[in-house]
């Protein structure tokens, strides 16, 4: 039995070639979003856009962004995630060439609701994809393998984005992010060949519980949205997409305009955050799957873990709003973006844990649904506070203070109160009767 569980928590060849696809695509979906905020003075001024205008533009990718979410988790599981991704990855590159011909302001808005439409559905989805082919106790690794394609993404990409921007003018971005969306999909629907090749798939978690009425189904999944379980945890996820959308649309914004960061210096910087945010999330997963391994529970091994990074996230951008020095504020601000952003991995860990296997991709799509609400808030918040405080400075520091607000509210209710007490006594009650945990206390 335990050749047979470490067999099982081994991975193919082919798998992880498919999780390098999947980091692959949450960079370039990451990046196809990021460059907005590295372009955003540029087409500010040849749009003559004020910041709350801006706040609009940031705002308006999700408004579709939830919806698709939720369509493509359903497509998913009806579909397979291999034809649903690449109907995705089609619709966002064609979004990024029509980018080049954008004159105006409501051309601009359309542009961003039609690419927020088709990246919606991009996180779930990989997650979803990946977690078909990791093993139960690499799965906070695995996913975070997958996450921090979003981060390293623009951080690699920040400073070429930056240098295209500036010399070829803010259109050649998007044409290059295009080309590289085209060539992404040639490829992975060349190597993956959908839910049917599942016989490579050595890591795919199997469902054997008895099998359920359509009924019984529904009332199942509606049951466990409604939970306090998934609120607590989208609450954790709308404050990330807060911090997240906060520091994708506004960040480099606020380090040219109201920290006066050169050029050359602003390349380096904007990719600062990013690459703080690779390196914590590879981290607290890391730590994350050891505490999971040891306790066999989801409570001490992920939610322990999210609710303290998410107060930390806090009170760096309650600091970073007070800083008095540049570097200083640029640092803290990093950091409050880099554990703001945990929920991104853990979020999504915790709910394939918890939820009905049959329908995780339709789960994923509605946590991402309602995650992307925090998009929809903080970007204009932030634009209409920039706008009407006393200054720019003083704006982007309330904004920010709220952030922090935000995450401490989320981090200490999730902390404190997601307890899926039935699953860790199942967890327990499977840990203590099973085949290994026997052996070794026999020998």
């Amino acid at each position: 039995m335990a050749q047979m569980n470490m067999k099982e928590s081994k991975m193919s060849k082919k798998a992880w070639i498919v999780i390098a696809l999947l980091f692959l695509l949450t960079a370039i979906s990451n990046v196809d979003k990021a460059i907005i905020g590295f372009a955003s003075v540029p087409i500010m001024e040849e749009l003559e856009l004020t910041p709350e205008q801006w706040g609009i533009v940031g705002s308006v990718f999700f408004l579709l962004y939830s919806l698709s979410a939720v369509l493509g988790g359903a497509l998913a599981d009806k579909f397979g995630t291999r034809i649903v991704i690449a109907c995705m990855v089609v619709i966002w590159s064609l979004v990024q060439f029509s980018t080049i011909f954008v004159s105006s302001f409501a051309f601009l808005l359309i542009t961003r609701i039609i690419l927020g439409m088709g990246e919606g559905p991009s996180y779930s989805l990989a997650v979803t994809a990946a977690s078909q082919w990791l093993p139960k106790e690499k799965r906070g690794i695995g996913l975070s393998i997958v996450s921090i394609g979003s981060p390293l993404g623009v951080a690699i990409s920040a400073p070429i984005l930056m240098n295209l921007i500036g010399n070829y003018g803010w259109r050649s971005a998007f044409i290059a992010t295009g080309v590289v969306g085209v060539i992404w999909m040639s490829v992975w629907l060349w190597v993956v060949k959908g839910k049917a090749d599942s016989k490579e798939e050595s890591s795919v978690v199997k469902d054997n519980s008895d099998p359920l009425t359509p009924e019984q189904e529904s009332s199942k999944f509606s049951s466990f949205l409604l939970s306090k379980n998934f609120i607590l945890i989208a609450l954790c996820g709308f404050a990330t997409y807060w911090a997240f959308t906060l520091g994708l649309n506004w960040l480099p914004n606020y380090m040219e305009n109201v920290l006066q960061l050169s050029a050359e210096t602003l390349q380096i910087v904007v990719a600062l955050p990013w690459i703080l945010i690779t390196i914590s999330l590879l981290t607290f997963s890391t730590i994350s799957d050891r505490l999971f391994r040891k306790t066999k529970s989801v409570v001490k091994g992920r939610v322990f873990v999210l609710g303290p990074v998410l107060l930390a996230g806090a009170v760096c951008y309650f600091l970073g709003s007070m800083a008095s020095s540049n570097w200083l504020a640029i640092v803290l601000l990093s950091l409050g973006l880099t554990f703001g952003v945990i929920t991104i991995v853990l979020g999504p860990a915790i709910l394939i844990e918890l939820s009905p296997k049959k329908h995780q991709g339709k789960i994923q799509g509605w946590f991402m649904a309602f995650t992307s609400l925090g998009g929809i808030v903080g970007p204009y918040v932030t634009g209409y506070l920039v706008e009407n405080s006393s200054s720019a400075a003083a704006g982007f520091h309330y904004s920010f203070q709220i952030c922090a607000f935000i995450l401490l509210i989320a981090g200490g209710l999730g902390w404190a109160a997601i307890r899926p007490k039935q699953v860790e006594k199942i967890e327990m009650e499977e840990y203590r009767y099973s085949p290994e945990r026997i052996n070794t206390k026999r020998s």
